[in-house]
């Protein structure tokens, strides 16, 4: 399994937020490294998809994400890092929710959504609404949105934010796992993160890759 990026590149006006960039992922854990400014969240927009690139091409297992479509962004999971979710829905119903967009068969749904909810520590919470729950708790329900119908990239936006130090162990040693099977891309400016997990580091500065 590939992702390969080919002088990919986005500017907005005359500013240019990402410049020419080439790097090829397979299955594994990549640390994106970089302070605010970086490159960073325009690099995974591209990524899922989200924002029209300015050049260059995206390539998944050497086909044009642009060509394959919703192929294409069945294979993503993305947890973004703002928690702009649906509060008046418990955190179960929004993951049915979810996998109603997703398109994920309803009897599947029914295996899978308890199986993530404890994956992520929240069964016991899940007919709680989301506006209850804490930072952390909103944290991993979008974790569990991410990794709703098993994509083959996982694209994770600062995903330990707001979690204690245990909960964040356990999310970091989960997530090494995923990376045995899939290409996860982990953006972050806590080093500790991913320095134990990742097999390769990002390092971004003013929308270059300066170092990996």
């Amino acid at each position: 399994m590939q992702l390969e990026l080919m002088q990919l590149e986005k500017k907005y006006g005359e500013k240019q937020a990402l410049k020419p960039l080439n790097f090829v992922f397979e299955e594994g854990i990549y640390g994106l490294l970089g302070a605010n400014g970086a490159g960073k969240s325009t690099l995974m927009n591209l990524l899922t998809d989200n924002i029209r690139r300015t050049g260059g091409k995206i390539l998944f297992n050497r086909q044009e994400i642009l060509e394959l479509g919703v192929k294409y962004r069945s294979e993503v999971g993305y947890m973004p890092q703002q928690q702009g979710i649906y509060d008046q829905f418990s955190g179960e119903a929004f993951l049915y929710y979810m996998a109603e967009l997703k398109e994920i068969p309803r009897r599947k749904r029914k295996k899978v959504i308890p199986e993530l909810l404890e994956v992520v520590n929240l069964t016991e919470h899940a007919s709680k609404k989301i506006a209850g729950y804490s930072g952390g708790m909103k944290q991993r329900i979008l974790l569990a949105q991410a990794l709703l119908g098993n994509p083959s990239i996982l694209i994770l936006d600062e995903p330990t934010a707001g979690l204690d130090p245990k909960e964040r162990i356990r999310l970091r040693n989960y997530i090494a796992r995923l990376g045995k099977e899939k290409i996860v891309l982990i953006a972050t400016h806590i080093v500790s993160d991913v320095e134990s997990i990742a097999d390769e580091i990002l390092l971004m500065k003013q929308g270059t890759l300066i170092a990996h």
